[in-house]
């Protein structure tokens, strides 16, 4: 009786396999020697699927057909989109595409890889956050069908394009982004649990005399749903103005002038920000550390910062820090940290700065860019502290305006001090 059901098993196995063998083989023959010869004859059904996919008018002027491998190879000129006005709102050129395997067992149309060449687009975002590519919404609720498709595809690549982009929502001016190359790689074993790899290469109108680098690793599958969006950025930047970008890009921080090259990583989730750090190697900076501070003027700044949001609050952290100022402070290796919580309506601030070495003339220089109640600041300018200090670990903590806790450790040398209430100088 076993040896009846597993010879039946057997013959069922390889009917079904002698089945999908003659289905593949019929497909490709039709393709072969009834379709692609006469794809020409096929572009307005082509274009109406289309068009019902992208939820938006789409028109195409001529195609071509051949094999990339084994994959069918479509060529398509003229492509254009229409707005809701039916108006045209993109015409692309040239558009590659190889179609997948893939389309069969998955019941969609799925590409094995989409180039566009040359394209010229205008990316627009809302006042209340709804981005359009070329009229079309690529976050709107309700209306991200194709872009979720296009999310599904192996490999998109854009080639030298022109993108022209406009932000309502920060009021900020046009940005061009020229010589743009953009690869976006969703492989069908990464798109399953929404792996998406970006690269991009372009040089921007402004904030960079150089090209831009930026790479991202995102995970997530419905632009409906952007809140279960996480990921990292990467961007490069050399020959910039870093606080130029400030215009396009929300910094956790006030960085108003910084010239130099940098490096970001951003992790974000749940629809916000989570963490930025950024290596940098930048002169004439003008910054300040928190709302209260004073402005930081500085002749250069190198290191290694770095930005943490937390449910109570933020943290700034600084490592590796070389800096020189025009009063002249000059620091090397140097390391702060400033932590801000909010619980129960109270604010409340603790830090640490350690430095290898610094003059005590210069204290009063580096206290007023930190996050210091002027109370405080006040007594240090009347005490006037001299001399030398090694090794030196400064930390604070308690309630805002004024921390209650202070804690310094150092070597020194040469002290001294102005007389102060009563204590002799």
């Amino acid at each position: 009786m076993v040896k009846k059901s597993l010879l039946w098993v057997y013959r069922a196995t390889l009917a079904t396999l002698w089945l999908i063998i003659i289905v593949i083989a019929g497909s490709v023959l039709a393709l072969r020697y009834l379709v692609l010869p006469h794809i020409d004859d096929y572009k307005e059904t082509i274009a109406q699927h289309a068009t019902a996919a992208a939820g938006q008018k789409i028109t195409i002027g001529e195609i071509g057909a051949g094999w990339d491998g084994l994959n069918p190879h479509l060529s398509l000129l003229n492509v254009q989109l229409y707005d809701k006005q039916n108006r045209p709102a993109l015409t692309l050129d040239h558009v590659e595409t190889s179609l997948s395997w893939l389309s069969i067992p998955l019941m969609e149309p799925r590409l094995s890889a989409l180039t566009i060449h040359q394209p010229q687009l205008t990316v627009r975002r809302e006042a209340n956050g709804t981005i359009y590519v070329a009229g079309i919404s690529i976050n709107e609720t309700g209306k991200v069908d194709f872009p979720n498709w296009l999310l599904r595809q192996s490999e998109i690549n854009v080639l030298d394009a022109t993108v022209l982009w406009l932000d309502d929502l920060r009021h900020a001016p046009p940005l061009m982004l020229n010589k743009l190359d953009l690869q976006v790689q969703s492989p069908a074993w990464k798109s399953f649990i929404g792996h998406h790899l970006i690269g991009m290469h372009a040089t921007p109108s402004a904030g960079s005399s150089q090209p831009i680098d930026l790479r991202a690793s995102i995970y997530g599958r419905d632009l409906d749903h952007l809140d279960n969006w996480h990921g990292t950025l990467y961007a490069k930047l050399e020959g910039t103005d870093i606080s130029a970008w400030s215009n396009w890009i929300p910094y956790p921080f006030d960085l108003r002038e910084g010239y130099g090259a940098a490096r970001f990583w951003l992790n974000f989730a749940k629809g916000q920000v989570q963490s930025v750090t950024s290596d940098v190697i930048l002169s004439n900076v003008v910054t300040r550390l928190s709302k209260t501070s004073a402005e930081a003027r500085l002749n250069n700044l190198s290191g290694r910062l770095k930005w943490t949001l937390f449910s109570d609050g933020h943290e700034v952290n600084a490592e590796r820090i070389k800096l020189s100022m025009p009063d002249g402070l000059d620091m090397h290796n140097g390391k702060i940290r400033l932590r801000n919580r909010t619980a129960n309506g109270k604010e409340s601030v603790e830090g640490n700065v350690e430095l290898d070495e610094i003059r005590l003339e210069s204290l009063n220089t580096l206290a007023t860019y930190l996050p210091i109640e002027a109370q405080a600041l006040k007594k240090l300018t009347e005490i006037a502290p001299v001399g030398k200090l090694e090794q030196l670990q400064l930390s604070w903590e308690g309630d805002q305006p004024l921390p209650q806790e202070y804690s310094l450790r150092c070597r020194f040398a040469g002290l001294g001090m102005q007389t102060y209430q009563g204590i002799p100088g």
